[in-house]
């Protein structure tokens, strides 16, 4: 399934596959969302699949929101099928809930 973001009580919900041929929209995506919002939080739980590059992503955001004072938070609501590229990380990223 193509990658969905749908906005749903101010929480922006990922459905679909998310691959590195789409981690520069992406991140543009979520950049201006943070250049207007103090706190952006990403669903990832109905995402089918995930590679390291978007792990790579998710993480460079939220080194971004810290640098600009906001928060950016990444949760997959026990999505194991997206966990892999999170556990390569040096550091945490994804909360579990």
């Amino acid at each position: 399934m193509a990658l969905q973001i749908q906005k749903i009580e101010n929480v922006f919900a990922l459905k679909g596959r998310f691959h590195s041929n789409q981690v520069f929209e992406i991140r543009n995506f979520f950049q201006q969302k943070l250049k207007s919002e103090t706190t952006v939080t990403v669903s990832i739980a109905g995402l089918d699949d995930l590679d390291l590059s978007a792990a790579l992503m998710f993480q460079q955001l939220k080194d971004d929101a810290y640098k600009m004072n906001k928060v950016f938070t990444v949760f997959s609501a026990g999505n194991e099928k997206v966990l892999g590229p999170f556990l390569m990380l040096d550091e945490p990223v994804l909360l579990a809930s």
